[in-house]
């Protein structure tokens, strides 16, 4: 199987162009890797995930009043790295959005059957040039993970190394090359320094040319780069994600400046999700209907969601047309985040009249307000209140719920509520208006 990095869109309204694309690859032995919507992200994660993965396949639909500039900045990335890539870009969209040296297909939304063809000769053209045994990496690194420094000439000696401190505390070796007037040393070859690095940590002004040449080379090595500006008021590019672009930070608050470091590094080391079957398809398709926004606004907490569904550490999903069915969750969750599922899984059943749907969503509503003293302060209690409630609404929204499971299951979301009676009475009576409405839906 190749692992082929998959920029697309996570609306709505794009999800029939998804689900047709994702099973072409995998009806051609590709493996999509992703990384879930979220709202915390950097460059440096994008150019790790495309140095670990064997190419691109992007899908670039139409977008009013534009397409979307992270599709548009991860292509960019497999232009300046000269990675395999394929791009389909919607017919509908302006010529030269797209370079074009790219491999790259045209589709149409309407007729998509009709061109299964073209497409997926398209996909074959680049799993030749990709190769049926990608390489793995020539020579692996050998010592600790290392994160190169660039800019030291611009900070102090004691910043430097609470930069050093920093990234140690990180388990990272620091390789910082002090800066030179003098670029291309045969002397003292600096680019090795780019080849033993994991990642880089850069300034973006002030550098020496030595500090020039050196972020020059780790950019079209695609040496993930977290960079820093010490500009208040640097000014973005409007035509790449500002999440994609230099971060802010002042030499004189060192504590926040390793604190943004810190946190630029936690989002590089996120893993990504791999959908090399049909049914992670069908998991990750289904979650981001489950947790995704019509807005197309998405948090962190919604990835962590998603990942745990995909992933299934946390339960279990039938996909069954129209309905989206959670069970055998394990393990601590969010407990909002879970009785949202809850609530989704009750509007998408269809046997259930819509009132009834609408009457049973806001019971939810009112569990999850009464849960949230016992989330804060006894969470493994919150959480098996909010896990039995899962259950009910799994088995309510089957088109024939089992009488003798959901009396079962009522009765341990009363017991779980009366774990919690102490510091969230009010559950103990949503418990009971859960139990009246399974009995006078069932009965």
């Amino acid at each position: 199987m190749h692992l082929i990095y998959y920029p697309h869109s996570y609306r709505p309204s794009d999800k029939d162009v998804n689900e047709f694309f994702q099973e072409l690859m995998l009806s051609e032995g590709m493996t999509p890797s992703l990384d879930p919507p979220s709202d915390h992200l950097n460059a440096a994660k994008p150019e790790r995930h495309l140095s670990s993965t064997d190419g691109m396949v992007a899908v670039l639909p139409h977008r009013d009043p534009e397409p979307s500039k992270y599709i548009l900045f991860e292509i960019g990335l497999c232009a300046r790295a000269q990675r395999p890539v394929l791009v389909f870009v919607e017919d509908v969209l302006p010529n030269n959005l797209i370079s074009a040296a790219l491999l790259q297909r045209r589709f149409s939304r309407r007729h998509l059957l009709r061109e299964v063809r073209s497409h997926r000769h398209a996909l074959r053209t680049l799993k030749t040039h990709i190769g049926t045994e990608p390489p793995p990496t020539h020579q692996p690194k050998p010592g600790q993970r290392a994160c190169l420094v660039i800019g030291a000439s611009s900070v102090s000696d004691a910043q430097r190394s609470r930069i050093e401190e920093q990234l140690a505390s990180l388990h990272y070796h620091p390789l910082v090359v002090s800066g030179s007037a003098d670029c291309l040393s045969y002397d003292h070859p600096y680019e090795g320094a780019v080849a033993q690095a994991t990642v880089c940590v850069s300034f973006v002004e002030r550098l020496s040319p030595l500090e020039f040449y050196l972020l020059g080379a780790a950019r079209t090595s695609l040496l993930p780069s977290i960079l820093l500006t010490q500009v208040p008021n640097y000014v973005f590019s409007t035509r790449v994600p500002t999440e994609y672009q230099p971060r802010k930070v002042s030499t004189r608050d060192m504590d926040a400046l390793c604190h943004t470091v810190a946190t630029e590094v936690g989002l590089f080391e996120e893993d990504y999700l791999e959908l090399g079957d049909q049914e992670r398809v069908l998991r990750y398709r289904s979650a981001l209907i489950t947790e995704g926004s019509e807005k197309g606004v998405y948090s962190h907490q919604v990835r962590d969601v998603i990942v745990n569904l995909v992933g299934a550490t946390i339960g279990e999903i039938d996909m069954s047309k129209d309905k989206i069915e959670v069970s055998n969750v394990v393990g601590p969750v969010n407990i909002r985040s879970q009785l949202e599922r809850v609530t989704q899984v009750v509007k998408n059943a269809p046997a259930m009249p819509d009132a009834k749907r609408q009457e049973f969503a806001d019971i939810i509503s009112q569990l999850q307000a009464a849960l949230t003293p016992a989330a804060e302060q006894r969470p493994a209690d919150a959480e098996r209140v909010a896990r039995t409630a899962e259950l009910v609404a799994s088995e309510l929204a089957k088109d024939k719920p089992d009488k003798g499971f959901l009396s079962i299951t009522v009765d341990g979301l009363k017991q779980a509520a009366k774990t919690v009676e102490d510091i969230a009475p009010s559950v103990l009576g949503v418990a009971a208006r859960i139990a009246a409405f399974v009995a006078g839906v069932t009965s």
